[in-house]
């Protein structure tokens, strides 16, 4: 016999990796069951320690605990979507955590201007995220929060490189932490990403580079030199995590309770983070036939907060096996920007403009049969209506 315990009341004899257990959470995932269960000794986990890490990263909500060696257990009776189902409360919070917390899932919108007799789109909103009103809000919150569980932020400054939205997520958080956020901006940020960032505390950095990729050395070297901590979105694992366990499983569990026939995910890519979880995720799941669409800026072409593949990003290469990348210009993303705001009266962001144009590349005339396709929109188009 087992015994079903909360993951959070015990604790794992050893840390693993994401890569010491990506494999178990690929076939966990797509058997829908844990193997077997784990051990605990005193509150302690001392066998069965990849099982642990690889349901806390899958953000399952309970630990199936016995001496069998065989205990096959369904992620249903594991709470695996405890963390992502909408809560029922007095909508009342005493800290901005609990807030974006509470904002999951962010909703998904039919979007009639890119839907037609055979194809359903869908617009994840991201904006819904309360501090930078962008899907970086995810990112932020769950670095900061494993950073804080072994590191310790309080009485420290957490330094990154960013292009904005990350930026101004890391500013308020970090102080909800007991720290504070230095903040390095490329030449190319806007306004919003140096001013907000400062009204939330943060402390910018803004002699840098044309790309936020090309400060990393500088933040790298700041780090060792002045003892900060690197929240190191572009490399650290827990990006992927934050979007394996949160943003693809609440696409899965909106999908499911609507009964749409998902059939693909339409992004774009910055860090990659949350398009490469996607991928991850879908393809252990549902298999080889699912798609996910990913843009990126056609060559000499700039779209905000995203960037092409080849300028390095660890999860997309290392981890994705079935992602089409497709080329969008900077007048194709606007073209849909305009197209949505027109159509169905929601003004989206550059990168989500990017994503449909993708998307509409993609899937072309469309299928025999009804699909249903989601796209990521990241943020909102009121940070950008110089732009527009």
């Amino acid at each position: 016999m087992y015994k079903l315990v909360s993951i959070g009341s015990v604790k794992p004899a050893k840390r693993l990796s994401l890569w010491d257990v990506l494999d178990l959470m690929e076939e966990i995932l797509r058997s829908w069951r844990v193997p077997s269960c784990v051990r605990v000794r005193d509150s302690e986990v001392v066998e069965g320690v990849e099982v642990y890490w690889a349901l806390r990263n899958l953000g399952a909500s309970l630990l199936p605990v016995g001496s069998e060696t065989n205990c096959s257990v369904s992620l249903e009776k594991l709470g695996f979507f405890d963390d992502v189902s909408p809560r029922r409360d007095t909508r009342v919070y005493h800290d901005i955590r609990d807030l974006l917390r509470a904002s999951w899932p962010t909703p998904l919108l039919q979007l009639k201007s890119y839907s037609n007799d055979t194809i359903r789109v869908w617009a994840k909103l991201e904006w819904y995220n309360p501090i930078s009103l962008s899907i970086k809000d995810r990112t932020a919150w769950w670095i900061l929060e494993s950073l804080n569980e072994y590191t310790r932020i309080k009485g420290k400054v957490v330094a990154d490189a960013t292009s904005s939205n990350f930026g101004i997520a890391l500013a308020a958080l970090a102080r909800k932490y007991g720290g504070r956020a230095r903040i390095y901006l490329p030449k190319s940020a806007g306004q919003l990403g140096r001013k907000v960032a400062r009204l939330m505390g943060g402390e910018v950095f803004e002699e840098g580079g044309d790309m936020t990729v090309d400060l990393i050395p500088r933040v790298v070297e700041d780090s060792k030199r002045h003892g900060y901590v690197h929240a190191n979105q572009f490399m650290n694992d827990e990006n992927f995590i934050a979007h394996l366990r949160f943003t693809a499983k609440e696409i899965h569990f909106q999908a499911r309770e609507s009964r749409l026939k998902l059939a693909g995910i339409a992004g774009s890519v910055g860090t990659s983070g949350h398009m490469a979880a996607i991928e991850f995720y879908f393809r252990s799941v549902a298999g080889g036939e699912f798609r996910v669409i990913a843009a990126q800026p056609a060559r000499g072409d700039t779209i905000p907060g995203i960037r092409r593949t080849e300028t390095g990003m660890v999860w997309l290469n290392l981890i994705s096996k079935n992602i089409e990348v497709i080329d969008v210009t900077l007048e194709e993303s606007l073209e849909a920007i305009k197209k949505v705001a027109r159509e169905d009266g929601i003004l989206i962001g550059p990168s989500g403009g990017a994503a449909l144009a993708a998307l509409e590349k993609f899937v072309g005339e469309g299928a025999d049969t009804m699909e249903d396709y989601v796209a990521i929109i990241p943020d909102t188009g009121y940070k950008y209506l110089d732009m527009l």
